[in-house]
Order: structure tokens, then C-alpha cells, then sequence
């Protein structure tokens, strides 16, 4: 999966600190159901056995190679295909982003060391970078025909309730429609993150 010109820098849906906070208290409050299942469902039907030795492997290649080198998909590892490393590298951190979030919501304490990694990670690969490379691994599951006809369904759709019926029941939608909804909340999820403890004067004792 090549960095694609074609596809448009999106923008960003949070705006605010504020927004972010609101944004990771729900997501985090069920994190098994709204993002981590996904992962799971994404993975297996990615159908490829490589990945779990790749995610097995992460913690050594880490002491190895800088992160930003294993998700630059340049980096060429032994038994590994270029794209599988990057691919194993973001499922890995966003993994580990969901987990330190939640992990600092029920124990916001600035001191913890989880602050560091979190912050690594956000500093190896910025959130734009992230979510595109991200909707690449959803694209080579739903594929992009079907990418192309979801975004021209919700183009010019308002989001309320008949809408999102509307989504779940079109037949040519029904397909991948979980998968899409995932990748939305991730989405949202990482914008969320990034502004959230990225903010300059953001006092982390009162955080999520």
C-alpha cells in the first residue's frame, strides 16, 4: 500500500481539548466493543498468518529499530514483507494507545511511565499520517469499490438516527458497514488522543 496522491487529507473531526475528552470518556468507557474488537475482526480478515508472528516479534524488533523506522514502510526485516511490518506497527500502536488511555483514565498520574510511551508513539507518526495509513488496511479488506460507494452515500447525508438506519439497511452497504463504523470510531479515537495530550496546558491530574 503506497502512499496514494489521489486521496484527499480529510479533515480532522475534533477541534478542541474539550472535544477530545468528551470524544475518549465514551470510547474508553466499553474499549473492548468500540475499538479493540475491531482490531480483532480486521486482522482476521486481513487473512494473513504473518501478522500475528509480526505482533508477536514487535517488543524485540522495538530494541532494534526506532518506531518511526517500523511504521515508515521502508523498513525491510528478515522473513517480513515492507507493507506487513507497517501494517503490524499501527495495529500494534493503536493497540497500545487504547491501552495506556484507559490505563490513565482510571489512573491519571503524570508521573507514570505509560505517559512516556503514549507520547513516543504519538511522536513517531503524526495523527493525519496514522489515520490515512490506517484507512489503507481497512480499504485492502472492503476494497475500493466499495470505499468509493460509501463515501458517495454519506456525501451528502445527515447524520442522525433515520440516516444511520438507512446506512445499516442499504444493501450494497451491508457488507463491510461494521468495519466502516470501526474505522470512524478509531477515527475519532486517535484525533481525539493526539489533541488531547498534546495539548500544551492540559493538567493531566484532572484527566479522562
Amino acid at each position: 500500500m503506497k502512499k496514494n496522491k489521489n486521496f484527499k487529507k480529510e479533515k480532522t473531526i475534533v477541534k478542541s481539548a474539550e472535544q477530545a475528552k468528551t470524544a475518549l470518556n465514551m470510547l474508553l468507557q466499553n474499549p473492548k466493543k468500540n475499538l479493540e474488537s475491531g482490531i480483532s475482526e480486521l486482522l482476521e480478515k486481513l487473512k494473513n498468518p504473518k501478522f500475528d508472528l509480526l505482533l508477536d516479534r514487535y517488543p524485540d524488533l522495538l530494541q532494534e529499530y526506532d518506531l518511526e523506522e517500523l511504521l515508515s514502510g521502508d523498513l525491510e526485516i528478515a522473513d517480513a514483507e515492507i507493507q506487513d511490518v507497517k501494517t503490524a506497527g499501527l495495529l500494534s500502536c493503536l493497540q497500545l494507545l487504547i491501552h495506556f488511555c484507559y490505563e490513565l483514565k482510571e489512573n491519571p498520574n503524570p508521573k507514570d511511565k505509560q505517559f512516556d510511551s503514549l507520547r513516543y508513539i504519538l511522536k513517531s507518526i503524526n495523527c493525519s499520517q496514522f489515520v490515512h495509513d490506517l484507512l489503507f488496511v481497512v480499504i485492502t479488506v472492503v476494497g475500493i469499490d466499495y470505499y468509493q460507494k460509501f463515501q458517495q452515500r454519506i456525501q451528502n447525508l445527515d447524520f442522525d438516527l433515520d440516516s444511520a438506519i438507512a446506512l445499516e439497511n442499504d444493501p450494497e452497504l451491508k457488507p463491510h458497514i461494521e468495519m466502516m463504523t470501526w474505522f470512524a470510531l478509531a477515527r475519532l479515537f486517535l484525533e481525539s488522543v493526539y489533541i488531547y495530550f498534546n495539548s500544551p496546558d492540559k493538567n493531566y491530574k484532572n484527566s479522562t
